[in-house]
């Protein structure tokens, strides 16, 4: 390996180590305590004011007390609001992050792939040329992903805290280093390693794209479940919020309801049934479907098969560059299978939803359910 390919996989590792699913998680517990600390806020106003309302030798000065402690639950609620925001950003810029990686990663696999093939066939300076070529190729990927990990550590940076509210009776505040701090564990430009890692467990509910994911509910991942129907095992971007599919690279956008043309990236076609309904297991979105041979096959044959009968814009026109098109358009299904595929086991290890991939698929970017070729995932 070169100096770049060290550095690349380094930076990647990196971006990757981020745990977004547990920093969601984390400030889902905050908001939970704000929630808590809004409802005790309100017990204990009301709690004063019927005191304060009564006769009594030291009621007044209770009523006093009740409500400081009062206006220190409502201070709390207020700095756990705070630190939730702050990891609700940084959690949403670690999945986009790593989901970019992921997709770098491909793109980097893809160059070198490309060039040890042509260098397989060819000597003398075009041999040369071609290496310099690939080198200029795999050094503006790596800076692409320096800007990733400088972006996410940027992000990281303002995951700062709060100061806790001064205690009742006149007690210490929670002035800098002495309030709640949430900021993440640093390993490398704020980010955090991922502990542990290996085999993800798994449930036994298959897919009708072929992968197993496990079924419950987790608010936080983007890995849908046995309750989306013919989208359980599908894939929501954090980039985009198109929904992908491991196993054959195709994207659905939920909004618009319309399926994403594997070339431009954009919205095609009439709105699709699933836009309202999740339903025809077997029949629908996720059955499986692949590319064999080079040509990619759905469920109703050829690319239109993947697309409910319908061709993509993008290449259903007749044209001497409608071949290219084709293979544009496999070359990019393959890929983000790939890029969904690790990104989906990446979230498992974190404590995730459970996630094998459909069969045949592979998060080490060498082979994707799509059937992309060695280096190209």
């Amino acid at each position: 390996m070169s100096a770049t390919d060290d550095e690349f996989t380094e930076t990647i590792r990196k971006i990757i180590s981020a745990q977004h699913f547990r920093m969601a998680a984390a400030a889902g517990a905050w908001l939970l305590m704000v929630r808590a600390a809004h409802g005790e806020s309100g017990a204990l106003g009301g709690v004063a004011a019927n005191v304060e309302a009564e006769r009594g030798v030291g009621l007044l000065e209770l009523a006093d007390r009740i409500e400081e402690a009062r206006g220190w639950t409502e201070g709390a609620g207020a700095v756990a609001q705070q630190i939730a925001e702050q990891l609700v950003r940084a959690a949403s810029k670690s999945a986009q992050s790593s989901e970019t990686a992921e997709e770098l990663r491909g793109r980097y696999h893809e160059v070198r792939g490309d060039v040890a093939e042509r260098m397989a066939v060819l000597d003398g300076p075009v041999a040369l040329s071609v290496a310099d070529n690939g080198e200029i190729a795999k050094r503006r990927l790596l800076e692409e992903a320096r800007e990733t990990l400088e972006a996410l550590g940027e992000e990281f940076a303002l995951v700062i805290g709060g100061d806790a509210p001064a205690a009742t009776g006149g007690g210490g505040g929670g002035a800098s280093g002495g309030g709640f701090v949430a900021a993440p564990a640093a390993g490398g430009r704020g980010v955090a390693p991922v502990a542990g890692g290996g085999a993800v467990a798994t449930a036994g509910f298959v897919a009708p794209n072929g992968s197993l994911v496990g079924p419950g509910d987790y608010p936080y991942g983007h890995v849908l479940g046995p309750e989306q129907g013919d989208f359980a095992g599908w894939v929501v971007s954090p980039n985009t919020g198109f929904l992908t599919d491991p196993a054959t690279g195709r994207e659905f956008d939920p909004v618009t309801g319309r399926w994403i043309d594997p070339v431009t990236g954009r919205p095609f076609g009439e709105v699709t049934e699933y836009a309202s309904r999740l339903s025809g297991l077997g029949a629908g979105p996720g059955a499986v479907a692949g590319i064999a041979g080079g040509a990619v096959v759905g469920a109703g044959g050829g690319l239109a098969g993947l697309y409910g009968g319908v061709m993509p814009p993008s290449v259903q026109h007749a044209g001497p560059a409608r071949g290219q098109m084709m293979q544009q358009a496999t070359r990019n299904l393959g890929h983000r299978a790939g890029v969904a595929t690790r990104f989906a086991l990446n979230e498992a290890a974190q404590g995730g939803r459970p996630f094998t991939p459909p069969p045949g698929s592979s998060a080490d970017g060498r082979r994707t359910g799509a059937g992309a070729q060695p280096g190209r995932g």
